[in-house]
């Protein structure tokens, strides 16, 4: 009977022993586990992707989640004042004279119909859906954070004045920062 009782007793220490370890291991899960953001990368200086991305971010807001975005390369255009040509080098003139100069300039990625497929798409959601202009202006009232690729900036010759939100100038690392710790993630190129 002592044995039983000695066998027993090991067990319960054991069981106490496994839970503690098992409590421990949630608590480490529930700190890597990702928080309700959303991460959305724009490589893309299409009318149709930036749509997309402004339309995932704003949903995403309105679920209560935290947005970030972050603009690289050509997708920096679709948040930029205009064409800014005073100041810069001639390489980055070039540059700036061949990107669109604003989210109202961007093409869509199919069906430009000889240029005019902007202004097509533009007629046939109106009352239908924001434009992407609006749906820019909302991403900014409700607290989306807006994030620059700093090398893009040094690549394409913008300037940190250039922006039509407030942006936070940054590279890759705050970038992984925010993907990584993000429920979703989407890169949209």
């Amino acid at each position: 009977m002592e044995a039983t009782v000695a066998r027993k007793d090991s067990t319960d220490l054991d069981l106490v022993s496994r839970i503690s370890a098992l409590e421990d291991q949630i608590v480490d899960l529930k700190q890597r586990v990702p928080e309700d953001k959303v991460s959305i990368i724009l490589l893309s200086s299409d009318f149709d992707k930036a749509m997309a991305a402004f339309f995932m971010a704003n949903g995403a807001v309105a679920m209560g989640m935290e947005v970030t975005m972050f603009f690289t390369f050509w997708g920096c255009t679709v948040v930029k004042k205009g064409k800014k040509l005073k100041g810069k080098k001639f390489m980055h003139k070039m540059i700036n004279l061949m990107l669109p100069g604003s989210s109202k300039d961007l093409a869509p990625s199919r069906m430009s119909f000889g240029g005019i497929g902007r202004k097509l798409f533009n007629y046939m959601m109106k009352g239908q859906m924001s434009s992407l202009e609006e749906q820019i202006e909302l991403a900014k009232e409700a607290g989306v954070k807006f994030q620059v690729c700093s090398p893009s900036l040094g690549i394409m010759g913008f300037d940190t004045d250039e922006w039509v939100v407030p942006v936070e100038i940054c590279g890759v690392a705050a970038m992984y920062d925010s993907a990584l710790n993000a429920r979703t993630a989407y890169f949209i190129s």
